[in-house]
């Protein structure tokens, strides 16, 4: 029973993902709503604590004046690093000459840590800065298979 068990994991790291804030509307009047309008950049994006409800300094950004651009670089801000672990282990055993079956665990996000989505990028919303969103938890699960 201890013997015979065959393993496999799957481990995923990604740095963090580059995301830029934007204004709501046309404010520098360029005749297009296709083009994305940055705020302007009043202090430190960076400063203080990161929570889920204020991932970023939201006070460091503003709306510009009416027909300019603002002046926030593209991807200014930066996202969360992502971890995962999927693991499985199984184990075949022989019922009869061409018949076996074979018990699987599987374990998705085996650690259970969170991986928060992005927060909030559009300026003067109730969402700017908070991250409403995390991928899927933990997910764990047992099969039985049958090979003839």
């Amino acid at each position: 029973m201890l013997g015979g068990w065959s393993i496999g994991s799957i481990v995923t790291a990604t740095s963090v993902v580059p995301f830029s804030p934007t204004v709501s509307g046309n404010p520098a009047n360029t005749g297009t709503y296709s083009v994305a309008q940055r705020p302007d950049v009043v202090g430190s994006p960076n400063q203080g604590d990161r929570t889920l409800q204020r991932d970023f300094n939201v006070d460091a950004f503003v709306r510009p004046a009416n027909f300019t651009y603002g002046n926030s670089g593209r991807n200014v801000l930066r996202g969360r690093p992502q971890k995962n672990w999927d693991f499985e282990a199984l184990k075949t055993f022989q019922i009869v000459e061409r018949m076996k079956l074979q018990f699987r665990f599987e374990a998705f996000t085996l650690t259970n840590t969170p991986r928060f989505g992005a927060p909030g990028n559009l300026l003067g919303t109730a969402a700017f800065g908070v991250i409403t969103g995390a991928g899927t938890p933990r997910n764990l699960q047992f099969g039985l298979k049958l090979l003839w």
